[in-house]
């Protein structure tokens, strides 16, 4: 089985990005291919040239709004030249260097502004946190965070895109860019309820289109009383897939798998296995409950518009009996946390 993915490390080549770029060293190299470790007076001479840049302005007798309209621009232009060149320039730049850049340029726009800058999709298409992880700029993606309390909507779907475009599970749990149910956030914190789990294996003797996904829901008979729909989304394959449980429209519990958005269409054969747990005076070990699908049916993400001339087919689902509200159920182990497996192969 393949271990989790480390942040920020993935070798997949994404289009449309900056100019290609060198490997960051790991801190065990022992000489810079590229060039040597910089002195503490570089580090003076780089952080005196970035304050000059960032602060002069051209003399004007102009004292009007739009005058330090201009000069508030200039700063802005500057600033985002900076960051760019920390998330996408060949010559990967040092991590004390940096931090001295990012210094720079908090001094020079607030921290508002500077917040806004990262989050607005203004280098090639995309937010500079997005570059900062798709090139593995990690001190990068460190260095900028400490400056966001919340992502933009607009910032998330760009991380979410390059969590997918890295296959990175590991960072999409880490940031909470999965599904976030406005009922059941508050429900769980409530409850002292620990975040769901979800791990995915690929490779290692799996097939070349296989992965598997092992779903840990914590309490999950009380909240799915409460808020009758609980989901999960996880990054496996070049996509983002969902497993969701909730009541259909003909007043039976279902279990829905999908795919999120920026995911592109797959036609997959799933199997789902939900562990069954022995219960106190039960004699025999219960069987747990299988549930497959195999009809090579397109599975395309929802709110797409962009393949609708095909038959789509947005959704998968099976549905259930009542257990899932039993006291007792099976399907849940003493601590209230239901256990699933997801084995999906893609056509």
């Amino acid at each position: 089985m393949a271990t989790k993915t480390d942040i920020l490390d993935d070798n997949k080549s994404v289009a449309n990005a900056p100019p290609p770029y060198d490997s960051i060293p790991t801190s065990t190299s022992s000489a810079r291919s590229v060039r040597h470790r910089p002195s503490v007076f570089s580090f003076l001479n780089i952080k005196q040239k970035i304050s000059k840049s960032l602060t002069h302005v051209p003399p004007s007798k102009d004292t009007s709004a739009s005058s330090a309209n201009s000069v508030q621009c200039q700063k802005q232009t500057t600033v985002l030249s900076r960051i760019r060149d920390i998330v996408s320039a060949p010559d990967i730049i040092d991590t004390p260097s940096v931090a001295l850049i990012v210094d720079a340029c908090t001094a020079s726009l607030s921290v508002a502004e500077f917040s806004d800058l990262l989050q607005s999709p203004n280098i090639e298409g995309h937010t500079a946190l997005y570059w900062a992880i798709v090139n593995k700029r990690q001190e990068a993606f460190s260095a900028f965070a400490v400056f966001i309390t919340k992502f933009s909507p607009v910032c998330s779907s760009d991380l979410r895109l390059a969590c997918v475009a890295t296959h990175n599970q590991a960072l999409f749990v880490q940031l909470g860019l999965g599904y976030n149910d406005p009922k059941d956030e508050p429900l769980r914190r409530s409850l002292g309820c620990p975040p769901d789990d979800v791990q995915v294996h690929e490779g290692d003797g799996l097939g070349e289109n296989q992965f598997i996904a092992c779903i840990h829901i914590r309490m999950f008979r009380k909240r799915l009383h409460i808020t009758q729909d609980l989901g999960i989304e996880f990054i496996a394959g070049g996509r983002i897939w969902m497993l969701r449980f909730y009541m259909g429209p003909d007043g039976r519990w279902r279990i829905g798998l999908s795919l999120s958005q920026p995911s592109f269409p797959a036609r997959p054969d799933a199997k789902l296995l939900i562990e069954a747990h022995t219960k106190p005076g039960c004699i025999n070990p219960p069987q747990g409950l299988v549930m497959t699908y195999d009809k090579a049916k397109l599975l395309v993400p929802g709110g797409s518009q962009k393949y609708t001339g095909l038959s789509n087919f947005v959704n998968i689902f099976w549905s259930l009996s009542d257990w899932l509200l039993y006291d007792n159920t099976i399907y849940t182990d003493c601590d209230g946390t239901l256990h699933a497996s997801l084995d999906i192969t893609l056509r």
